[in-house]
């Protein structure tokens, strides 16, 4: 496979584990939209993961293997928002999130789970 124009709208079930958070969000939308082309329209078909998150949306500190880094990070409502209703038309999915704070090295962040459900 040497691109994934074949998958468009053929995969019912998407991973996307500690991935969005390595982008910007504006980028974060470009892939949201690519991997919800990929999804089958079938309802059911799914798209979920987790990544760094926050109670607010905008830049945070997190340590990633001992060094600090800024990442961009969604908070559950901006997230929900995204998938509903920018990616894909409001109502057509089902959004859940779940923010989690984990403490690693004594530093403090928060991820969130989620799930995109196609109704």
């Amino acid at each position: 496979l040497k691109s994934l124009n074949p998958l468009h709208g053929r995969i019912s079930a998407i991973n996307a584990i500690s991935f969005f958070h390595l982008f910007n969000e504006e980028k974060q939308l470009h892939l949201a939209k690519a991997l919800a082309g990929l999804l089958s329209a079938q309802p059911g078909s799914v798209i979920c993961g987790y990544q760094v998150g926050n109670p607010e949306k905008g830049m945070v500190n997190t340590s990633i293997a001992g060094s600090m880094h800024q990442l961009f990070a969604h908070s559950p409502k901006t997230w929900t928002s995204l998938w509903d209703g920018e990616v894909f038309e409001k109502g057509s999915v089902k959004v859940e999130t779940e923010l989690v704070e984990v403490v690693v090295r004594e530093v403090k962040f928060f991820t969130m789970k989620w799930s995109v459900v196609r109704l």
